[in-house]
C-alpha cells in the first residue's frame, strides 16, 4: 500500500490545480489532508506528518503523509510513512504524534477499524532510524482494551500525544464517559509497554469528545491543548462546531494530573481545527489544520485535485493567564519589498502599493478617535473579507461572507462558517495586527498575539485590492512585505 501511494502521488501531483494552493502554507501535492500529526524535531529537522488520502480529495482510508523543513517554511514532500495495511488499522492510521529518542524515531497513531458496526481504536507505534522509512512495531498495539481502565470506550480512544518527564515516557489519548468529555494519561519506561495513571483534565458539559490532545512548556508554564467536538458556544467564544481549546498549568508525573486553568479558545476565527505542538531549542511551537469539518469543501467541487493546508507554525508564549501566538521566526527571512504608507485616514482609502494576495501587513491604527475601522482584503468593488473594529462594542469581526466562492458551515454552528467575533480592546486605543494572506487564506495577528483569528477565503480572479475605512478618524501606519518562497 505505501508503494501503490507514492507511486500515485508521482503520477498525478502534476494535474492539481494551484488556483488556491499557498505559496508559504503547507499543503499536499494531490489528495485530502487534515489534521497535523508527529509535529517533532529530529536530527536538525522539522517532520510534520499529517492526515492523508492521496487518492481523491475527500476524507478517505486514513494514510501518514510526511515532509521536512529547516525552517518551518521551506517544505521537502518525503514518501508516505504509514498505510492501513494491517489487521488493527485496516480502517485507517488516525491521527498522532512523535517523539525522538537517540538516534530513532518514534511514531504514535490510532488504529481504527470498524467490523460488523464496531468500532475499535487502539495506539500503535512505527519506528524509524533514517526519519523517513517506518516499521510498525510487531507488538502492536500497545495500548488497547487490554490496558485501558472499565467504562473507556474504544470507539472514542484516538489521537496519542507522547512526551518524557523525569526519565518517564507519558501518552495523552482522547476520549469520553461517564458524562464527561477526557483526556487520559498513560506512562512508560520504554514506549513500548504502558500503563493507565488517570485523566490529566476531565469536564463536564465541555464538549463530546477531545480529539488532538498536545502538552507542551512555554515561559515556564504548561501549556495543554485540544480540539472538542460540540464545545457549549458562548457570546463570542467556541463559535464553530469543533473548537480548539487550551488551558494553562502544571502537570504532575507523579499523579498524570494537570492542575489547569478554565479553557479558552486558541484561535478565534473560522478555520483551525487539530492543533499541535512541539518543543524545539527556541521554546515552544504549534501548527494547526487551516480549514474545519463539515464545511464546503471549495478545492474539491471545482475539481482542483487536492484539498487541505496548514497555518503558519506559530512561537507560543504565556503572559498574565494568556497563551500568545507570534509566526515563526523563519517566515522573515522571506519577506520582499518593503513599502510603508503613515496617513490620517477619514473615510475610504485604497493605498498605490498595497494590494496583493501573497503578502504580510504590519498595522497600527489608532482608533481612539473613531467608531469603527475596517480593512477589506482580497477586495474588489463587489467582493471582500471584511476585517472590522468597533470601538463602542471593543469587538473585532471576521466576516467572509461576500469574500468570493461561497463556504458554507454546520447546521449547528453559531458562526454559519461565514463569520466571527472576539472581543477585543487594544491597549491605549492603539490597534495593532500582523496579517499574513496567501492566494487564500488570512490570518490575522493582534498585538502580541493574544487573539489570533484565521480564515479560508476564495476570492475572484483578481480581487487583490485591500482597502481602508473608518468612522471617525484614524492615525494609520502600514508595513506591506512580499513574501517569495522558491
Amino acid at each position: 500500500m505505501l508503494k501503490r501511494a507514492n507511486e500515485y502521488i508521482a503520477a498525478k501531483k502534476d494535474a492539481a490545480d494551484g488556483e488556491f494552493r499557498g505559496t508559504y502554507h503547507f499543503t499536499p501535492q494531490i489528495g485530502w489532508m487534515n489534521d497535523p500529526n508527529g509535529f517533532v524535531y529530529f536530527r536538525g529537522e522539522y517532520h510534520i506528518f499529517y492526515q492523508y488520502y492521496p487518492y481523491d480529495s475527500v476524507w478517505g482510508p486514513m494514510h501518514w503523509g510526511h515532509a521536512t523543513s529547516k525552517d518551518l517554511v521551506r517544505w521537502t514532500h518525503q514518501p508516505v510513512a504509514l498505510a492501513p495495511d494491517e489487521d488493527y488499522d485496516e480502517g485507517g492510521c488516525w491521527s498522532g504524534s512523535a517523539i525522538a529518542v537517540g538516534d530513532m524515531l518514534y511514531l504514535f497513531y490510532t488504529g481504527h477499524t470498524e467490523r460488523d458496526g464496531v468500532r475499535v481504536q487502539t495506539q500503535n507505534i512505527a519506528y524509524s532510524r533514517d526519519g523517513v522509512h517506518f516499521v510498525k512495531y510487531e507488538g502492536n498495539p500497545v495500548v488497547g482494551p487490554a490496558q485501558i481502565p472499565e467504562g473507556t470506550p474504544v470507539a472514542d480512544f484516538r489521537d496519542p500525544y507522547v512526551f518524557e518527564r523525569d526519565g518517564k515516557y507519558f501518552m495523552l489519548v482522547g476520549t469520553l464517559g461517564d458524562g464527561v468529555a477526557k483526556v487520559q494519561t498513560y506512562r512508560s519506561d520504554d514506549l513500548f509497554h504502558w500503563e493507565y495513571m488517570s485523566d490529566i483534565l476531565s469536564r463536564a458539559h465541555a464538549g463530546y469528545c477531545w480529539e488532538c490532545p498536545s502538552l507542551v512548556t512555554a515561559d515556564g508554564e504548561n501549556v495543554f491543548l485540544c480540539s472538542p467536538v460540540d464545545y457549549p458556544a458562548e457570546k463570542y467564544r467556541f463559535c464553530n462546531y469543533n473548537s480548539c481549546v487550551y488551558a494553562l498549568g502544571k502537570f504532575n508525573p507523579k499523579t498524570g494530573k494537570m492542575q489547569a486553568s478554565a479553557f479558552d479558545e486558541t484561535d478565534g476565527g473560522l478555520d483551525f481545527y487539530a492543533a499541535q505542538a512541539t518543543q524545539d531549542g527556541k521554546g515552544a511551537v504549534m501548527i494547526a489544520w487551516m480549514n474545519m469539518w463539515n464545511r464546503t469543501n471549495v478545492t474539491h467541487e471545482l475539481g482542483h485535485g487536492w484539498a487541505g493546508s496548514f497555518t503558519l507554525p506559530r512561537r507560543l508564549h504565556t503572559k498574565d493567564g494568556k497563551l500568545l501566538q507570534t509566526p515563526a521566526e523563519g517566515i522573515s527571512a522571506y519577506y520582499t519589498d518593503e513599502m510603508t504608507i503613515s496617513d490620517t485616514l477619514d473615510g475610504t482609502a485604497p493605498y498605490e502599493g498595497v494590494s496583493g494576495n501573497i503578502l504580510r501587513l504590519k498595522i497600527s491604527a489608532d482608533v481612539s478617535a473613531c467608531r469603527s475601522f475596517t480593512i477589506s482584503l482580497f477586495a474588489d468593488d463587489t467582493h471582500g473579507t471584511m476585517l472590522t473594529y468597533d470601538a463602542e462594542e471593543g469587538t473585532v469581526l471576521l466576516d467572509r461572507s461576500e469574500s468570493g466562492y461561497p463556504v458554507a458551515g454546520d447546521a449547528r454552528e453559531v458562526s454559519e462558517g461565514k463569520r466571527r467575533i472576539a472581543q477585543y480592546r487594544p491597549e491605549n486605543g492603539l490597534l495593532e495586527m500582523e496579517i499574513f494572506l496567501d492566494k487564500s487564506s488570512a490570518e490575522i495577528f493582534f498585538g502580541e498575539g493574544e487573539l489570533v483569528m484565521t480564515a479560508l477565503v476564495y476570492p475572484p480572479e483578481g480581487a487583490e485590492d485591500i482597502r481602508f475605512s473608518c468612522e471617525g478618524s484614524v492615525r494609520l501606519s502600514v508595513v506591506k512585505n512580499g513574501i517569495t518562497v522558491s
